[in-house]
């Protein structure tokens, strides 16, 4: 008889983080928490998903990341910590405060906020974003926690927004060759893939790599089309080297982070840098990932 495993998601209102809770709760064996701010929160929209998470399942548990002293008891009686905290200014130090919590409470894993290309390989200044990832995955192997990573590669949601679309002009624009493959994963499979590797013993201190899809930006182009019925002009833009280029003069300009931080994430994929090289989407034959054929099918008849 397995011990059912207590998990606690921090960023539970986010869009990744309110899909982790409930691909957790799916599984049926977990006992859920979910961390907010304030159970009473005023935001409508975070109301709605509080009151979901709740009629689903989970606890709702309050706990500010910024306020240490409201970790410890968030912390109490848990197995695993999920974190989910976007890209903002509490993303280290939040971080650094909730595994210093799970350390002190004696969490025996911690999953940080990463859901991305694998930032182990890029160099500091290679991407302001990862950087903080960098930065949270070192002081969490200093803590000795156990750890797991996920990484999936790019999520589906965003691929329009991507630089190597211009659909206002309707034109597909790439740095490089054009045939480095490029890892893509829906925000709805990702949080199955966290889902199962909360309670999967054989993902202590590694990272778990998965991709619903994989595709060259050329690929992508024609996938694009294919699956939308929009034909785009092709466009180069320049070689990999010229890219790094533009995104450094970009930055000693810009005025603020989005203004030069998509390019950094696509140079860590378009250059290969940051390409996941042990893609274990197989490890739950269970899940059967959309790819991005699927996803921008379904996209375009909604």
């Amino acid at each position: 008889m397995t011990t059912q495993l207590t998990v606690l998601v921090a960023g539970a209102t986010g869009m990744l983080g309110s899909k982790i809770v409930s691909a957790l709760l799916d599984k049926g064996n977990l006992d859920v928490r979910a961390m907010v701010r304030s159970v009473n929160d005023g935001n409508a929209e975070n109301r709605q998903k509080i009151d979901a998470m709740k009629a689903k399942g989970a606890a709702i548990v309050e706990g500010d990341v910024m306020q240490p002293e409201t970790l410890l008891p968030a912390c109490a009686g848990i197995d695993v910590v999920v974190s989910a905290i976007g890209n903002n200014d509490v993303t280290v130090p939040g971080q650094k405060n909730l595994i210093d919590a799970a350390k002190q409470q004696g969490v025996k894993r911690f999953i940080p906020s990463d859901y991305s290309v694998d930032y182990r390989k890029l160099d500091y200044g290679d991407n302001d974003n990862l950087d903080m990832r960098k930065e949270v995955f070192d002081y969490l192997q200093q803590s000795g926690l156990e750890y797991t990573l996920v990484l999936n590669g790019a999520f589906m949601e965003f691929i329009t927004y991507m630089p190597l679309f211009d659909l206002e002009h309707q034109i597909f624009q790439y740095w490089g060759d054009g045939e480095t493959p490029l890892d893509l994963t829906t925000t709805d499979d990702t949080a199955k893939y966290v889902a199962e590797a909360v309670s999967d013993p054989g993902l202590g201190n590694t990272a778990l790599e998965v991709a619903g899809d994989t595709l060259t930006p050329k690929q992508l182009k024609a996938t694009y089309e294919e699956a939308t019925g929009i034909k785009l002009t092709e466009k180069s833009l320049g070689s990999i080297a010229e890219m790094k280029a533009w995104i450094a003069n970009k930055k000693a300009s810009a005025s603020s982070l989005e203004e030069y931080v998509y390019h950094q994430y696509m140079y860590a994929m378009v250059s290969g840098k940051g390409k996941l090289d042990r893609i274990g989407s197989d490890r739950y034959p269970q899940i059967k990932p959309k790819t991005v054929k699927q996803f921008l099918s379904k996209r375009d008849s909604v």
